[in-house]
């Protein structure tokens, strides 16, 4: 019999092509790359205090006759608003035979696994953030389409589409939140599996008791809920975040409504994207705030939407030539402004942001892995 690489398979080598690991998984995360400002504040405690200007002096400027009375005096609105301090973690475990393969002359491994996993963690971690950046301090993964406490259903992105939800393939450990409340588990520590995703939702399975479910309850990470960073969605919105009672750290909306964000909808139902309605929200803004129209840095938004801008364009016989950003984004320009498109960006919403409204403070040193025993 011929000598050929099955029969001589115990002797022939693997010849592996680059002494590296070749990312497939998503890694972009555009609004923490934007907002995050590692080291240029010295934070810390337990919370952070911002003073902010709510309302003017509502008697400036008013005439009176010569000699006349100065009547009620007015005054600026001031208010403090409380920002409470974010923990997140990400943890690695790795084997001692695993390092040791990595390590010494006669190496077992190409790549160290620490680096690989501390590298791919670092990356996790800016990209779970960059994802809770556009919500709405609830960190929610994906929404209950309907009433059921069987395992076997199907979830969403709270607006009817499989996709951005934030559930990765295999088991993850979740928790099923009721969304009339915000608080009370409906399923606790449930074993959540991913299935096959369509064009309107995506398949679940799951271990664990779910009881009382229905039509927009929501997964977050294991015992999480309430501990998550506050994000674009409950920020530039014209209602109070839903775990916070008590108004965007501390300010509501019944107290301070000049406060508010301005908010161009449809309620709830989507319409077709035009050039007029993409303007108004910049005219408003120069109309209704002390901020302009050029104060408005980009606009930012789902790839979905982005190509429906696009399909304007064409039919409009207008042509624009794609930008490329800092970090390597590529933008299409509106009236002067980029939109830039974040994956994990709400479907069917295009935000206007001016990134000087908005602080997202890390540690002095940005974001890094803890050394508390000596051993890294």
């Amino acid at each position: 019999m011929a000598g050929t690489l099955t029969t001589l398979d115990a002797i022939t080598k693997k010849f592996y092509v680059q002494n590296d690991v070749v990312s497939q998984i998503s890694e972009s995360s555009f609004l923490y790359d934007k907002l995050a400002k590692p080291a240029k504040k010295e934070v810390m405690g337990k919370d952070y205090t911002y003073a902010i200007r709510t309302a003017d002096n509502r008697y400036a400027g008013r005439p009176i006759a010569e000699a006349g009375n100065y009547g009620t005096v007015g005054n600026q609105g001031v208010e403090n608003v409380v920002v409470p301090n974010t923990r997140l973690i990400t943890a690695i475990e790795l084997s001692m035979d695993v390092v040791n393969a990595a390590t010494g002359a006669n190496r077992g491994a190409f790549i160290s696994a620490f680096t690989l996993e501390t590298e791919g963690g670092m990356k996790n971690t800016v990209r779970a953030l960059n994802r809770q950046l556009q919500g709405d301090g609830r960190d929610a993964l994906a929404f209950w389409t309907g009433a059921d406490d069987t395992s076997g259903t199907n979830v969403d992105d709270g607006q009817g589409n499989g996709f951005p939800i934030h559930l990765q393939s295999g088991a993850t450990t979740l928790d099923l939140i009721d969304a009339t409340n915000n608080s009370s588990v409906l399923g606790d520590s449930i074993v959540v599996t991913k299935g096959a995703e369509t064009s309107t939702n995506c398949a679940i399975t799951w271990t664990g008791s779910v009881s009382g479910s229905a039509d927009a309850d929501y997964l977050v990470h294991e015992d999480s809920l309430g501990k998550a960073a506050m994000g674009i969605r409950g920020i530039i919105s014209d209602d109070n975040p839903p775990l916070l009672s008590g108004g965007l750290h501390g300010l509501t909306v019944a107290a301070q409504p000049d406060w508010k964000a301005q908010v161009f909808g449809n309620s709830g139902a989507n319409r077709p994207l035009t050039l007029a309605l993409m303007q108004q929200p910049l005219t408003e803004i120069g109309l209704r705030s002390s901020a302009s129209e050029a104060d408005i840095e980009f606009l930012m938004c789902n790839g979905r939407l982005k190509d429906k801008y696009i399909e304007l364009l064409i039919a409009d016989q207008r042509q624009t030539s794609p930008t490329k950003l800092k970090g390597g984004y590529v933008s299409f320009d509106f009236n002067g402004k980029p939109i830039v498109v974040d994956n994990q960006c709400r479907r069917n919403t295009l935000y206007y942001i001016n990134p000087d409204t908005m602080d997202f403070l890390t540690a002095t040193n940005g974001i890094a892995w803890s050394d508390f025993s000596g051993n890294r």
